[in-house]
């Protein structure tokens, strides 16, 4: 608060008799005065200089002031403020934990590497290859087939994979053979036990064996397994429709006839019969009789005469019908989200009656199968 006038001092003593707490007076010029006081007193000590003639101006400090008296008064928060920063940036370059991922009955292999690594809670992350450590973890523990080393803030989590081994069967003759599901042309094979018998680019047929359940040892002799593995190729699928050259449709002459049915839930009574015309359209139409017990209503049918017209339809909207048709059978085949890699369409005409058509697409599946 600054006020501004003469004989200030008279005003400190006039403050102090009417009970109004000032602080930190001081002159900041010959006719100014800063000081400070309480907010509740405010509307009191604005009273007391209109009374003698002061002139007051309420100045507030700037939020910098304020942070700064703040920081004055508790002098232990900006070292401990300081200090924490610290501990943060440090604690973001070391290793806190360590989580272990997937590895199952390899758990305490992984984690003795890790120690015997030097790698524990407490250790700055710089001081390890990720690398290095991964490619340990491989030649170490030969049951995971790989190791996902990686940084979530100051956790190293280890994600391990299995190595997927083939089951082994002790008796001769059986072992299990992976066959085709249907036919197509091998794009890759990936076996992990067995012995692949096909090659990528070969077509294979409807039950060829892919990967047979057997491998031979070092000594040359073949041991029965059960094969394991996957086996990709493009495979096709068929559609065939037909579309009519011509197209028939209907008029009709005006002529119409009427029948009258009086029913019930349990009767029927034709009131006024007609006889129906070899082509026609028929419409019916109920109206309610009675409805308070027993529901009784008629119903009304009505037969239009029609005539059949057949007129040629164009070649090119026959054709368009019949892809249509079999573009829908084919797609149907396919699995779903299935990447179609290319098409064919082919168009025969028999008689001069119908269109046929026939779509073949093409996409990779998997083709890997067992015997039932």
């Amino acid at each position: 608060m600054e006020v501004e006038g003469i004989n200030l001092e008279k005003l400190l003593r006039a403050a102090s008799e009417a009970g109004i707490v000032l602080s930190r007076a001081r002159r900041t010029g010959g006719r100014t005065m800063r000081l400070r006081l309480r907010a509740g007193q405010l509307g009191a000590f604005a009273a007391l200089c209109a009374t003698f003639g002061w002139q007051m101006r309420e100045i507030r400090a700037d939020g910098l002031t304020r942070a700064a008296r703040f920081l004055r008064r508790r002098k232990a928060l900006a070292p401990a403020l300081a200090l924490s920063a610290l501990l943060v940036a440090l604690s973001s370059q070391m290793i806190l934990a360590v989580r272990i991922e997937n590895a199952q009955e390899h758990v305490a292999e992984v984690r003795r590497y890790l120690d015997e690594a030097g790698v524990r809670p407490g250790r700055f992350k710089a001081a390890f290859s990720l690398d290095a450590l991964r490619e340990g973890l491989a030649l170490r523990v030969p049951g995971l087939s790989f190791v996902g080393l990686r940084y979530a803030g100051s956790t190293l989590i280890c994600d391990c994979q299995r190595a997927v081994q083939g089951e082994s069967l002790a008796v001769a003759g059986q072992g299990e053979d992976i066959v085709a599901a249907q036919p197509g042309i091998v794009t890759r094979l990936y076996a992990q036990s067995g012995t692949p018998q096909v090659q990528a680019g070969q077509a294979v047929r409807k039950g060829q064996v892919l990967i047979a359940g057997y491998e031979r040892t070092q000594k040359g002799q073949l041991r029965p397994v059960r094969a394991q593995g996957e086996v990709w190729a493009r495979v096709y699928a068929r559609g065939e429709a037909k579309a009519s050259l011509t197209q028939t449709s209907t008029v009709e002459t005006g002529r119409t006839r009427t029948r009258v049915t009086l029913r019930s839930p349990w009767h029927a009574r034709v009131i006024h019969d007609a006889q129906p015309f070899a082509s026609q359209d028929v419409s019916r139409a109920r109206q309610i009789v009675f409805d308070l017990f027993v529901p009784v209503w008629r119903e009304i049918e009505t037969f239009a005469e029609t005539e059949v017209f057949t007129t040629p339809r164009d070649r090119g909207d026959a054709a368009s019908m019949a892809q249509g048709a079999a573009e829908k059978m084919a797609k149907e085949q396919c699995p779903h989200g299935a990447l179609i890699l290319d098409k064919w369409v082919n168009y025969s005409m028999i008689d001069n009656e119908f269109v046929y058509a026939t779509v073949v697409f093409e996409y990779e599946a998997g083709i890997a199968g067992r015997i039932p």
